[in-house]
């Protein structure tokens, strides 16, 4: 085979671009070491200065992944756009849609599925909202998709969105991070334990928190269900992350409730913020389990499963058990922290990093501390899965039908366990900007939740890319990186929040602990969107109520122990 003279483009600016000559001892075979995809990639990354570069189209949108994609695209002058994980920026082909998006069943797919994008003041780019078209349009059994005031691109599919499908399942929906999701947990500090820089000590006392968790018979235990005792364990090599929060956007935030007007008599306190109390809000998920749970179901290229098919009952129950471990991660992670903000209430002692990991515990003792966890609990909600759920929501029952809620990155309305609406759920921003308190809202003017699809925005969402981040605020902060991560640094004034925000500086006042320096920048406040905003446009739209808010004092993301 003689050498082939290709042109590299980049996908995003396909301005852009660079010639390649591919000798002829390249293999097609995307796993070797001498394959056109390697050579691609490299060259991108020196010639075209995309560093993370990492999928490759071409024109119409064909992504090429197997080595028989590459067999039929190589040829002489032909375009290779690539990507440094953004979906194909271009019109699509009809063939090249088909397959990327795994377009299964013409006859179910909806090329007038309703679209409800519920951000007006948010800014949503140009790609999420093709995203989401092509997603709603061509998978089939789509009948619902809503764009939240959050969302932003996602590899292939977007984060910030809702889908409800009729008959069929699509995982590559949800993600890997399957049971993601955010818990609010109570502690007994008071606002001056974690005022000016004794915040900065308490983000110091913040150790032992990195690593596995006492012994795989402990894990086992504690992730055994409440009702029937089954435990949820994925296995020692996933059980060895529980606990731990991981990467990307995860994190544990100490905060002060600045404002609050939830007063209801009828809901318990426990479950109620009131000003000026302290709570801890953790974000975390299914870690790897979630992941391998994704890889395993799509591993021929299926994104769609049709429900009554043998392989969706496996799916969901494997989902459902991942949904299960993040819940109970969310828990131990709240266990872990309160050892060392409460270190002299031996309640938490199974927490602390100081305990023995190798002597037994008595599964008594480890079920009573799951116990103290639940009641400091306000409320858990998991924003990366799928649910059944009877639709439209405002139909008489006779007139309903079962669907399927996917979320990637969009809060519930509704209590998962129970299925009754939420009181309050959070609405955070990245690091240093508040957290709202939101209160789900259902009207005629809504259909009751339909406009919604039973969901609301699950964080600010991002406003630049993570590439982008990195380098925008590496820029800007170029030899005072270290000022991102103190509660004193001053970032300018926003004056938010009602009646007690009003003259006040709602953004910064974090200690923010983060030993990874690219997740420094790629988190900064600035990377992502207004959470007011976002909040104000839920609003707006009469999905929800706006019931206080929540100023970070110290934000965890990791140490290097």
């Amino acid at each position: 085979m003689p050498s082939t003279r290709v042109t590299i483009a980049s996908n995003a600016k396909q301005s852009q671009k660079a010639p390649l000559i591919i000798p002829p001892s390249t293999s097609c075979n995307p796993a070797s070491p001498v394959s056109f995809r390697s050579l691609v990639i490299k060259t991108a990354q020196s010639k075209l200065r995309l560093k993370k570069a990492s999928r490759i189209f071409i024109a119409g949108g064909k992504e090429l992944i197997t080595e028989e994609d590459w067999k039929a695209a190589l040829k002489d002058d032909v375009v290779l756009l690539i990507s440094i994980g953004e979906d194909y920026v271009g019109s699509r082909n009809e063939e090249s849609t088909n397959i990327a998006y795994g377009k299964q069943s013409s006859a179910e797919t909806n090329g007038n599925c309703p679209i409800e994008i519920l951000a007006e003041k948010a800014f949503i780019d140009d790609l999420s909202i093709k995203q989401l078209e092509t997603t709603a349009c061509t998978l089939p059994g789509i009948i619902h998709a809503v764009a939240q005031p959050d969302l932003h691109p996602g590899t292939k599919f977007p984060i910030g969105a809702v889908f409800v499908s009729k008959g069929w399942i699509h995982p590559p929906l949800i993600g890997g991070d399957i049971g993601c999701g955010m818990a609010w947990y109570k502690t007994t500090l008071t606002r001056s334990n974690v005022e000016g820089d004794k915040g900065r000590k308490i983000a110091e006392k913040l150790r032992g928190l990195e690593g596995a968790w006492r012994t795989q018979k402990d894990r086992e235990v504690w992730l055994r269900d409440d009702v029937d005792s089954r435990s949820c364990s994925a296995g020692e090599e996933w059980d060895a992350s529980l606990g731990t929060i991981g990467a990307g956007n995860h994190f544990a935030e100490i905060q002060v409730v600045e404002e609050s007007s939830q007063q209801d008599e009828t809901v318990d306190s426990q479950y109620q913020l009131h000003e000026d109390e302290v709570v801890l809000l953790v974000h975390s998920g299914s870690r790897g389990y979630g992941g391998d749970i994704l890889k395993r179901y799509t591993a021929d290229s299926t994104t769609s499963i049709k429900e009554d098919e043998r392989i969706a009952t496996r799916y969901l129950e494997e989902h459902d058990r991942a949904c299960k471990w993040a819940s109970r991660n969310r828990d131990l992670i709240a266990l872990r922290f309160l050892a060392c903000l409460e270190p002299s209430d031996q309640t938490w002692e199974l927490g602390a990093s100081t305990a023995s990991s190798s002597s037994p515990i008595p599964e008594e003792l480890l079920r009573q501390t799951q116990l103290y966890i639940q009641s400091r609990k306000v409320v858990d909600i998991w924003h990366n899965n799928v649910s059944t759920t009877h639709w439209p929501p405002s139909a008489p029952p006779a007139e309903q039908f079962q669907v399927y809620i996917h979320r990637k990155g969009a809060a519930p309305t509704h209590n998962p366990h129970t299925s009754l609406p939420l009181t309050i759920l959070p609405l955070p921003g990245s690091r240093a900007t508040p957290t709202l308190i939101l209160h789900p809202t259902f009207s005629a003017s809504t259909a009751h939740g339909l406009t919604n699809a039973l969901s609301l925005a699950h964080g600010a969402g991002r406003a630049m890319s993570r590439a982008k981040a990195a380098s925008y605020i590496e820029g800007k902060y170029k030899g005072r990186s270290e000022d991102l991560l103190r509660g004193d640094f001053a970032r300018g004034t926003k004056n938010r929040g009602g009646e007690k925000g009003r003259g006040e500086d709602v953004n910064g006042g974090t200690w923010v602990v983060c030993e990874d320096k690219q997740l420094v920048w790629e988190e900064a406040g600035e990377a992502y969107k207004d959470v007011w905003a976002v909040g104000e446009d839920l609003v707006r739209r009469g999905v929800a109520e706006k019931w206080g808010w929540c100023r970070g004092k110290v934000s965890y993301k990791v140490r290097r122990e």
